[in-house]
C-alpha cells in the first residue's frame, strides 16, 4: 500500500547497512540541544503546549499551562494531525488545510519490549543487523489483532528484534556483559483508546494485566525465535500506544507520524509552511518516515522560517 518511492528509498538506505549514532541514540538530542544553546537558545522539558496562540491568521506565541511565551516563529514538530486537532483553537486552522489533511491515515501503532541483557548476547545470536521474523505470507497482514480480555492471544504475525549496544562502537558492556535489545510489533490503536485518558503508570488493573499478558506471548515468540538470549534477560520494561500518545502526542499513536502512502504525497498543503503566517511544520511528516526523514523535516523548516538565512549559509558551505 505505501509509495513506491518510500519503498525504493527504505531499501536502498538499508541495501549496504543503516547508520547508528556513535554514544548512543541519545547523543542526537544531546547534540542538537547543544547547537541550540552555543546560539543563544535554551529548551525545556517536560513542558507540553497546550495552545499555540494565532492573532489576525498568524502565529504569535504558544501557551504552557497559565504562562504564555511570544515567539516571531513557531515551528511545530509534533506532526501535522496534531498540530491541527490539539495545538489550534477549534476553527483557527483554515479549512482547506484540515480538510486535506485530517483525514489521511496515520502509521501504524506499536508495543515494545525494552529488554536489558547480562551476557554474551553475540554467542547467543544477537548482533548489529536489525532482525525480522514473519510468521505469515500474507503480506496483506500487518498487525498483531489484539483486544483486551481475549480469552487467548493470537499468534504474532511480524516481529522486529534490535540490539541497540551492539551497534554502537563506544559501547562498554562491563565485566558483566550488559546489553541492550527491543522487540517490536504492529497493533491496533484502536484496542487502546479505552486507556489514553488514564494516567501514565495508573491506568488500572485492566490495563496492567493487558500489558502483562502482551509482554508475555510477545517474549514467547521472540525467545522461540533465539532461544539462547532468554537465560540473559536481566530486565524488561514494555510500552504500548497509550504510552506513545502520551510521550509525544502522536495521533493514532503512530510510530512514524502519517502513514506513508500515496495520497500524503500527493496533498498539496502538507508543506513545512502553512496557511497560518509564522507558523510553520517540521518533523517526518513533511518529509519521509523515520528519523533521516525527521531530520529533513527539520532542514526544510529552517528553509523556509529563514530562507534568506539558509541561503547565505549554504553559499557559505558551498564556497568556503
Amino acid at each position: 500500500r505505501a509509495s513506491f518511492a518510500i519503498q525504493a528509498l527504505v531499501a536502498r538506505h538499508f541495501m549496504w547497512g543503516a547508520h547508528y549514532p556513535v554514544g548512543g541514540s541519545q547523543r542526537i538530542a544531546e547534540t542538537l540541544l547543544g547547537t541550540v544553546a552555543h546560539h543563544g537558545g535554551w529548551t525545556r522539558v517536560a513542558s507540553p503546549v497546550d495552545e499555540i496562540l494565532v492573532r489576525d491568521g498568524a502565529a504569535i506565541g504558544v501557551r504552557l499551562g497559565e504562562e504564555v511565551i511570544f515567539a516571531r516563529r513557531i515551528i511545530s514538530g509534533v506532526g501535522a494531525q496534531a498540530t491541527i486537532s490539539r495545538l489550534l483553537a477549534p476553527g483557527v486552522a483554515p479549512k482547506r488545510w484540515s480538510d486535506e489533511l485530517m483525514p489521511l491515515a496515520p502509521a501504524a501503532a506499536h508495543v515494545c519490549a525494552y529488554i536489558a541483557f547480562k551476557g554474551d548476547i553475540r554467542a547467543a545470536g544477537a548482533g548489529s543487523a536489525n532482525r525480522w521474523f514473519y510468521d505469515t505470507y500474507d503480506q496483506s497482514v500487518d498487525a498483531w489483532n489484539v483486544v483486551p480480555g481475549q480469552d487467548t492471544l493470537p499468534d504474532n504475525p511480524i516481529l522486529y528484534c534490535s540490539f541497540p549496544s551492539l551497534k554502537d562502537p563506544t559501547h562498554d558492556a562491563g565485566p558483566d556483559q550488559r546489553h541492550t535489545g527491543e522487540v517490536v510489533t504492529f497493533v491496533p490503536w484502536d484496542s487502546f483508546t479505552q486507556f489514553t485518558d488514564s494516567r501514565w503508570k495508573r491506568r488500572g488493573e485492566t490495563y496492567d494485566a493487558f500489558k502483562a499478558r502482551l509482554q508475555e506471548a510477545l517474549l514467547a515468540q521472540f525467545f522461540s525465535k533465539m532461544p539462547e538470549l532468554e537465560p540473559l534477560v536481566d530486565f524488561v520494561e514494555f510500552s504500548t500506544p497509550a504510552s506513545t500518545a502520551h510521550f509525544d502526542r502522536a495521533v493514532g499513536g503512530s510510530i512514524y507520524g502519517l502513514a506513508a502512502l500515496p495520497e500524503r504525497f500527493a496533498a498539496r498543503t502538507l508543506r513545512p509552511s502553512t496557511p497560518i503566517g509564522n507558523l510553520y511544520l517540521a518533523g517526518c511528516d513533511v518529509a519521509t518516515p523515520g528519523v533521516i526523514g525527521a531530520m529533513f523535516g527539520g532542514v526544510l523548516a529552517a528553509m523556509s522560517a529563514r530562507p534568506v538565512a539558509i541561503g547565505r549559509y549554504l553559499g557559505g558551505v558551498r564556497h568556503g
